[in-house]
């Protein structure tokens, strides 16, 4: 491998690709797949595939990426054996996907890669794929610590917004922010004990008249603010007690952990807050846990009307052939993972076989985010040991 994937790389974070703005790492995508001999086909969805005749192998990974901090302007720093951005999101995830991929295109093997788009943003891509695939195996490449992954977390976002509650009282406006917290993925990182902003804002509201907080619907909140009503003379109006306590109430965190695969299994992200309304990240490992999740939201938030948006299902555990390959190549274990991966969808839409896999990726979604070189480097081997061998 040497340092070409980490070149190829590179060459990735130099061209913004924020979900919802893809279209330029698009053209890159399939300008290098076509320079190597690649059929390529683009759907209406923006997904990409690169085939070859009889290929063994289908490599997939989503080409958008979690913009937070100053992405897309991404700067990349190497520390020791570690990959990182200056003050943004790396987009490792799922970019070191991508960098592989377009590596293993250069090599002109015979395979296939399906590399999907908006994954960030509702697994938009997947959701829509309309290209079918000719290998018989399809292994994802957005897992984030070595293992290999037969399950995941299937979603649903619950927008909740509340009948406009408040009272007039008298005072002067303070400014109460909390800001610069950790952040983190909702799903992977959110048994970690990474402090949310507005779960830790609303401990110290008292009255307010304008609450905010949270960045993006997949990520723990790095900021909240509050506009605070101190003592003075000024006539103000502000939330009612009513209201305060309905937000203290929504749940956030883990609610479920699976003994069996080691892993959480059912749990709610309080994600963003903007007056009113309400946004809860809900995760389950199972479909009927998921419908569980959404009776406790409905449970939680009466009084409210909510909205259901963005709903994945889980890619239910599946070991065969295939896992088991993977598994006496690599010699890791067989996991289950708390977050959303489009295996779900694409094994049911193209009727394969399915696992996932990828190198060690820390913090993702937020700018702590880095992933390890000596990880993608055992990662490029495996794969091509599992190329020759299929």
């Amino acid at each position: 491998m040497n340092n070409e994937v980490l070149n190829i790389f590179e060459k990735i974070t130099k061209i913004p690709h924020c979900s919802g703005n893809t279209q330029e790492l698009r053209d890159f995508i399939v300008s290098w797949c076509k320079n190597f001999g690649y059929e390529v086909k683009v759907d209406k969805a923006g997904n990409i595939l690169a085939t070859c005749d009889n290929p063994k192998l289908c490599l997939q990974a989503h080409y958008d990426m979690v913009c937070v901090g100053s992405a897309p302007n991404i700067e990349i720093i190497k520390k020791d054996d570690w990959l990182m951005a200056k003050n943004s999101s790396l987009g490792a995830d799922n970019g070191i996907g991508i960098a592989i991929m377009l590596y293993f295109a250069s090599l002109k093997k015979p395979l296939e890669f399906l590399f999907t788009n908006d994954e960030e943003i509702g697994l938009i891509g997947a959701f829509n794929l309309e290209l079918k695939i000719k290998s018989k195996y399809l292994l994802n490449l957005d897992s984030e610590d070595e293992n290999i992954y037969i399950g995941s977390a299937g979603g649903v976002d619950a927008k909740i917004i509340y009948p406009k509650s408040t009272k007039i009282v008298y005072g002067i406006k303070g400014e109460l922010k909390i800001d610069k917290l950790p952040g983190g993925h909702s799903g992977i990182d959110i048994d970690k004990n990474i402090p949310n902003a507005i779960v830790e804002l609303l401990k110290r509201v008292n009255k307010t008249s304008y609450l905010k907080g949270g960045e993006k619907r997949n990520s723990i909140p790095v900021s909240a603010i509050s506009y605070e009503v101190f003592d003075g003379e000024e006539e103000i109006e502000v939330y009612d007690e009513k209201y305060i306590h309905f937000l203290k109430e929504l749940p956030h965190g883990v609610l479920e952990f699976d003994f069996k695969y080691k892993v959480v299994s059912k749990s709610i992200n309080f994600a963003l807050l903007d007056g009113f309304e309400v946004v809860l990240s809900a995760r389950a490992n199972s479909n009927e846990k998921l419908k569980e999740l959404k009776e406790y939201i409905l449970a939680k938030a009466q009084g409210a009307n909510v909205i259901f948006e963005g709903e994945y299902p889980a890619w239910t555990p599946e070991e065969n052939e295939f896992t088991k390959k993977l598994q006496q190549i690599t010699k890791k274990e067989l996991k289950v993972i708390h977050a959303g991966l489009e295996c779900g969808i694409l094994k049911n839409k193209l009727n394969v076989k399915v696992a996932s896999i990828g190198p060690i990726i820390e913090n993702p979604h937020s700018i702590k985010e880095r992933v390890n070189i000596k990880s993608i480097e055992r990662i490029v081997n495996w794969l091509e040991r599992l190329v020759k061998e299929m």
